[in-house]
């Protein structure tokens, strides 16, 4: 089962974000290098002809990578320290081992890279795979926040993640839709956006593959007092134009961000988040009524982005259901 069959589109929208196409080993070891870090590289066989290339799209904390070297190759980055890497193969196979894991990825199997431990990699030449990347202070900081409490010890993944079923299935078809939809298209200018597709890829990465915290974070989260919703919809109201991921609202609170949630829910029948939209549909409609009175001409695409939202098929239809009529309405009147 290839991960993504018969989609070029992916590798087209990908090609757009190249950062690199090379035949010479220092310069492709350099580069890589630059968006990773520091590693031994090497060819494996003296007939072996290096063809590598990358693709590069930053999201903030974040990055969506597409790499091929064409070749057999040996990759020693030692431990990646700051970051955490999940590589999908969209053809071909590699042998991974993380810490004392060992398997071999194939596009059924991803391969989830703990960032303090020791990594050792063999690509063979078609091995051409999809390389998410998360900054490890982000995903311990969202893991903490959940928590409620600081991590006695680093967080540490399972390596195999298996793309055909449950929390695989759920990742790979995230990535696929980020990839090929044009709701990240300019997302690394807009920090209203990228704080949201960081948070999403730390959460779902934290829920959806098993760690050393999994068994924790599956007890049940208690239910917090108004006070601390109303703390959280104040600084909601304060920062609206700002980035804000759930660990923010939670530390305001001074509560877990799963306490958080299941207050909200409890309290205001909404997740934290959907409050947040709530909020910045709200401003989008100030904005296009203030033009419309003044007679002002002003975009709605352009406020939209303004205010965060990056998939414009999925604002109007939020905006409509808020408000029961199109923003291109609210700014005709």
């Amino acid at each position: 089962m290839e991960l993504f069959p018969k989609e070029p589109e992916l590798v087209g929208h990908l090609a757009a974000h190249r950062l690199f196409h090379s035949n010479d080993l220092d310069e492709t070891r350099d580069t890589v290098g630059r968006i990773f870090k520091p590693h031994e590289l090497g060819v494996r066989g003296r007939r072996q002809k290096l063809d590598a290339e990358m693709d590069h799209l930053s999201l903030g904390k974040a990055s969506i990578n597409r790499l091929r070297y064409g070749a057999d190759v040996t990759i020693e980055p030692e431990s990646l320290d700051d970051f955490l890497l999940v590589q999908m193969p969209m053809s071909g196979r590699a042998d991974i081992r993380c810490g004392a894991e060992h398997i071999v990825s194939t596009p059924d199997m991803a391969s989830v890279l703990t960032p303090s431990l020791p990594v050792h990699m063999q690509w063979q030449g078609v091995c051409d795979q999809l390389i998410v990347k998360i900054e490890r202070h982000a995903l311990e900081t969202a893991c903490a926040a959940a928590l409620g409490h600081a991590l006695p010890c680093p967080i540490e993944f399972k390596l195999g993640m298996d793309l055909s079923r449950d929390g695989g299935l759920a990742w790979r078809q995230l990535i696929a839709f980020l990839t090929t939809s044009q709701f990240i298209a300019g997302a690394d200018q807009r920090n209203l956006v990228t704080s949201q597709l960081e948070q999403l890829l730390a959460t779902t990465l934290l829920t959806r593959h098993p760690h050393n915290y999994s068994a924790a974070l599956l007890n049940p989260a208690p239910t917090p007092d108004l006070p601390y919703i109303r703390r959280a919809e104040e600084y909601i109201l304060a920062h609206c134009k700002e980035p804000i991921t759930m660990q923010d609202l939670a530390r305001h609170a001074h509560i877990s961000t799963r306490s958080l949630y299941k207050g909200f829910q409890e309290h205001r029948g909404i997740s934290p988040m959907g409050y947040v939209r709530q909020v910045r549909l709200q401003k989008v409609r100030d904005a296009l009524l203030q033009a419309r009175r003044a007679g002002q001409s002003i975009s709605v695409t352009q406020v939209a982005l303004d205010w965060g939202f990056g998939h414009l098929g999925h604002f109007t239809q939020a905006y409509r259901k808020q408000f029961n009529e199109l923003p291109s309405q609210t700014l005709r009147g």
